[in-house]
C-alpha cells in the first residue's frame, strides 16, 4: 500500500463502507453535510461556534490562502456561460461564506438570477500536498455522479464541471455542482424529541423517508463489476471497470495520535482492488503487527464468521454503493420526501452484501455495542450527551419495513424493464445486519471485540450479562490455542448462518 498523509480536523472518519455507525457528523461537532443540501448543523454540541470556526480555517489554512475567489467567481461564471446556452449574464457570483466538511471547503455561488451552486474543494487542494491517489479519487467520484445523473432517477447534485488537479486556473482541484434544498434526515427523524411534532407525525415521515431511500438505492445494483474498487471509465463515461481505491488508515491514526498525542491529520492509503469477497473482508484482519494471544483468537473467530458470508454465485460479486450510508447523507423535505442523496466521495464497487440492498447504517446501530448509545431514559425525552438513538426493539420494526420496501422497489424496477443486473435475493437485505457488522468488526480494532461478543452471545442464547462474557472469552481462548472441536466450529457455523436469514 502507498501512503498519503494530509491534514484534517479531529473528527473521526469513517472506515470507508464498513464504519458506516460513525456519528461524527452528527455529534459533538457541529460540521455541515459537505456536498449539498441545506448545510445545517446539528445542534448537538459542546464547542462554541467561534471556536469551531477558528478551528476550519486553520486546518483549512493552506486552501484559504492559496485560493483567489476572485479567479474563482470569474471560473464559475465562465463554465455556467459554457453550459447554459440560455445564460446571457456574465456577471460573477457572489461568494457566501464557506461551510467546512471534515475533509472539504465548501464555497456557496450565488449567481444574479438566484441560481446557487457550490464549489467543492479538498483539504489538501494545493500544489505541494495534492497527490495522484487523490486526483483519481475525485476524477471517480465526479464520474459516478454523472453517470448516475444520467442513467438513474437518484436525486444528487449535478456536477457542472470538475477539475483533478492543480494545473488550472484556480490552482485547486475542485467542483462546481449543484445545490439541493433540503433538510438532514436526522432533524426529521428525530423531530418528536428535537422539536414540538407528534410520534405519530414522526413515523409518517420516516416511512416516507425510507420509501424514497430504497427506490433510489436499488437503482445502483445495476452497476455490477468484477471486481472491487472506484469505478474507472472509457472516453464516453461508461464505466470500463475498477481501479484500487483512496482509503483512510484509521489503524495507524489511531496509534499515532496515542504516540504522538496528536489525531489532527489524516492517513490515506490505496486500497488493492478484490476479486473474492473473502479477501476483501480479513486482509483488514491481517494488518495487525504481532497480536496477542486474546487478538490472535478474536481473528481465527471473525475469519471463521466471513467465511459464511453468503455469496451470489449467479451475477459479478461486486456492485456500486454510496461510500457512507449514513442518516446526515441523506437530505429530505420537512414531510420526509428524499430531496438528495450527497457525499458521494469514495463511492465503489463493495460485495453485494455490503451493497445498495443493504439496511441503511443508523438501522443497524444496535449491532454495534461501541458505537451504540442507546438509554431508556430517551424514551422519556432525556436530552443525551451525544445523538439520539432508537431502542433495538424500534430498529428491529424499521428494519422490517425497509425490508419490504426495498423488495418493492426491486419489483418495479422488473415491471418497468430495468436492467436490474441480477435477479433479486430476498434475503441480501436481511443478511446485510450481520454482513455491516462483520465488516466493521473486521476494519475496526476498537469495535472488534463487543460486536464479535454479540454475535456469538446471539449465537448461543445467551443475555448480555457474566455468563456470554465468559462463554465468549473461553471460545476465543480456544481459538487462540487451536482448541475448538469440530462439533464447536459446525455450531459456529449453522449460529451466523441463522442470523444471516432471520428477521432480527
Amino acid at each position: 500500500m502507498t501512503q498519503d498523509t494530509v491534514l484534517t480536523s479531529t473528527s473521526t472518519a469513517r472506515l470507508d463502507h464498513l464504519d458506516i455507525h460513525d456519528t461524527s457528523d452528527i455529534n459533538m461537532n457541529p460540521v455541515v453535510h459537505e456536498t449539498s443540501g441545506v448545510h445545517e448543523t446539528s445542534d448537538v454540541s459542546d464547542t462554541s461556534d467561534t471556536e469551531t470556526e477558528d478551528d476550519d480555517e486553520e486546518i483549512f489554512a493552506d486552501v484559504l490562502a492559496h485560493l483567489d475567489k476572485q479567479c474563482l467567481m470569474e471560473l464559475a461564471a465562465s463554465v455556467r456561460q459554457h453550459k447554459d446556452s440560455t445564460h446571457d449574464d456574465d456577471r460573477p457570483p457572489t461568494i457566501e461564506a464557506p461551510m467546512y466538511g471534515s475533509t472539504h471547503v465548501i464555497f456557496p455561488l450565488l449567481f444574479q438570477d438566484g441560481v446557487r451552486w457550490l464549489a467543492k474543494i479538498h483539504v489538501t487542494g494545493v500544489p505541494g500536498k495534492w497527490t495522484d491517489l487523490s486526483s483519481r479519487a475525485l476524477t471517480a467520484e465526479a464520474k459516478t455522479m454523472r453517470l448516475l445523473k444520467r442513467e438513474t432517477t437518484i436525486p444528487l447534485p449535478e456536477v457542472y464541471d470538475f477539475s483533478a488537479t492543480t494545473e488550472n486556473p484556480l490552482g485547486c482541484p475542485y467542483m462546481f455542482i449543484s445545490h439541493i434544498q433540503g433538510r438532514s434526515l436526522y432533524d426529521v427523524w428525530f423531530a418528536h424529541r428535537l422539536g414540538n411534532r407528534s410520534q405519530e407525525d414522526v413515523d409518517r415521515c420516516r416511512m416516507k423517508a425510507l420509501e424514497g431511500i430504497a427506490r433510489a438505492m436499488v437503482q445502483l445494483k445495476a452497476f455490477c463489476f468484477k471486481r472491487s474498487g472506484i469505478p474507472t471509465f472509457d472516453s464516453t463515461g461508461v464505466p470500463s471497470g475498477t481501479a484500487p481505491s483512496r482509503c483512510m488508515d484509521h489503524e495507524a491514526m489511531m496509534k499515532r495520535g496515542l504516540q504522538e498525542d496528536s489525531l489532527d491529520e489524516f492517513i490515506y492509503v490505496e486500497e488493492p482492488c478484490y476479486y473474492d469477497i473473502y479477501d476483501y473482508f480479513v486482509d483488514g484482519l491481517k494488518m495487525e503487527d504481532e497480536p496477542n494471544n486474546f487478538n490472535r483468537g478474536l481473528t481465527f473467530l471473525l475469519e471463521l464468521l466471513i467465511s459464511c458470508i453468503p455469496s451470489h454465485p449467479q451475477a459479478q460479486p461486486f456492485v456500486l454503493a454510496h461510500p457512507d450510508y449514513n442518516i446526515q447523507n441523506f437530505l429530505v423535505s420537512d414531510d420526509g420526501e428524499l430531496q438528495g442523496i450527497i457525499d458521494w466521495d469514495g463511492a465503489s464497487a463493495v460485495p453485494r452484501s455490503l451493497g445498495p440492498e443493504g439496511y441503511p447504517s443508523w438501522l443497524t446501530r444496535d449491532w454495534d455495542p461501541m458505537m451504540y448509545g442507546y438509554k431508556a431514559s430517551m424514551d422519556e425525552d432525556v436530552k443525551p450527551l451525544g445523538v439520539w438513538e432508537d431502542s433495538p426493539e424500534c430498529l428491529r420494526k424499521y428494519r422490517g419495513v425497509y425490508r419490504d420496501m426495498v423488495a418493492k422497489a426491486r419489483e418495479a424496477m422488473v415491471r418497468d424493464g430495468v436492467d436490474v443486473g441480477v435477479l433479486p435475493d430476498v434475503n441480501i437485505t436481511r443478511a446485510s445486519l450481520m454482513v455491516q457488522n462483520l465488516g466493521i468488526a473486521a476494519g475496526s480494532s476498537m469495535c472488534r471485540t463487543h460486536i464479535a461478543m454479540k454475535i456469538v452471545g446471539e449465537i448461543a442464547g445467551l443475555p448480555e450479562g457474566d455468563d456470554a462474557l465468559l462463554h465468549f472469552f473461553d471460545l476465543v481462548n480456544d481459538f487462540a490455542a487451536g482448541k475448538v472441536d469440530d462439533d464447536v466450529i459446525r455450531d459456529l457455523k449453522a449460529g451466523v448462518e441463522r442470523l444471516f436469514t432471520g428477521d432480527y
